[in-house]
């Protein structure tokens, strides 16, 4: 099949694939359009009313948030609580001066516009851009994530942008990787990218900026916020079980997949573990071999999906990004046998999810550990090509 064929019949499937997702979710969420946000404004609102303690009371931190928008919201939202790291807040503050609608489809808007043009850093040229932005936009993972207003097109923006500026600015790309770790469970093989590519600038401007942030969090928000969270994350409570049962039961996460699947708490916890390893040794893998940096975040967005001890579906996202910057560098080479299929089912992932309503859901890890594995296998067969390259450049 010609590379103009092939680009015309995946651009067909994904368009039916992404229209009939956008429809069936604004379906889905209709009557709570935007209710993760609702959650981010009410933070923002608790700080500006000057009660910023309740932020980690979760049981009355929701009954106010559905006093809020008792007219907005179809029926009173379960428990929804704060749960980020108290200068997660610090990104949202600006926003919480505008209204609550307007907010968010700025918040919105911009974090989609921000990941775009952090995506087009590994483009190429004009159809590779297009390609990218064109993926964002149809992704399933995007429409939960808009339905929701949700954070991942920024959590995208700064991973893409950080790892995107690795080479020539890593002082920016170590300070955009820190701001990341607002959302920590995503960020937990980035240090293992940093240390196996021997990015040390990087890795303590990283540092710099989360230090930086704890500080002016601590300035605006005092020492008690962090205790409350670090106590939240920490310790057993009735809070955390009732979001077990709500959130992440209700996530893709190998912890989530196992306890479906009948493990016990304590296995299920050490299955995630184990794919977590797993999935930082494939990370370690790709940063220590000099293999094309797209290749490399491919594996990193798709491992980080196995190794986050809790994700939703919206977060499928960096499963789309990754999709589509294996599908480009595979479109300019040439596809191998199944890689094709092996894409596109990872990029449509988020409809089969969660499993707890679509039991094929089930299958999703090993459609990531498919796709890492053929990702690795065309980086390794790229640096087998080069090597070969340079010694017959040397005889």
């Amino acid at each position: 099949m010609s590379k103009q064929r092939n680009l015309a019949v995946v651009a067909l499937l994904c368009g039916a694939i992404g229209v009939a997702a956008w429809a069936f979710y604004v379906k889905v969420f209709g009557g709570i359009y935007g209710e993760d946000w609702m959650v981010y404004f009410n933070a923002t609102r608790l700080y500006f009313e000057g009660q910023a303690p309740l932020l980690y009371d979760g049981v009355r931190a929701t009954a106010i948030l559905n006093a809020r928008f008792a007219a907005w919201l179809a029926h009173p939202l379960p428990l929804h609580p704060w749960l980020y790291p108290p200068y997660a807040l610090l990104l949202l503050l600006p926003f919480g001066t505008l209204p609550f609608a307007p907010a968010g489809i700025l918040f919105l808007a911009l974090s989609f516009a921000a990941a775009v043009v952090a995506a087009w850093r590994f483009a190429a040229d004009g159809t590779e851009r297009a390609i990218h932005a064109a993926s964002l936009l149809l992704c399933p993972a995007a429409a939960i994530t808009v339905c929701l207003g949700q954070n991942t097109f920024l959590t995208c923006a700064l991973l893409l942008a950080g790892f995107g500026t690795l080479r020539r600015q890593p002082v920016l790309a170590g300070a955009l990787l820190g701001l990341a770790t607002y959302k920590p469970q995503l960020w937990l093989l980035v240090p293992v990218a940093l240390i196996a590519d021997r990015q040390w600038r990087a890795l303590v401007s990283a540092g710099v900026a989360v230090l930086l942030l704890v500080g002016l969090s601590v300035m605006l928000l005092g020492v008690e916020s962090w205790r409350a969270w670090i106590v939240l994350m920490t310790q057993p409570s009735a809070l955390y079980d009732q979001w077990r049962v709500l959130a992440r039961l209700n996530g893709q996460s190998i912890y989530a997949y196992a306890t479906l699947l009948g493990a016990s708490v304590a296995l299920a916890n050490f299955t995630q573990a184990l794919a977590a390893i797993a999935a930082a040794i494939c990370v370690w893998w790709c940063y220590r071999r000099p293999i094309p940096d797209d290749l490399r975040l491919a594996v990193l967005l798709a491992a980080t999906m196995l190794a986050a001890p809790h994700v939703i579906d919206y977060d499928a996202l960096l499963l789309g990004i990754a999709a589509t910057l294996f599908f480009v560098r595979a479109q300019r080479d040439g596809f191998h046998f199944g890689e094709l299929t092996v894409v596109l089912l990872l990029w449509a992932s988020p409809l089969a999810n969660p499993p707890t309503v679509f039991r094929v859901g089930l299958l999703t890890p090993l459609v990531v550990a498919l796709f890492i594995g053929c990702v690795m296998r065309r980086g390794r067969r790229i640096q087998a090509h080069t090597a070969a390259g340079g010694a017959l450049k040397a005889a």
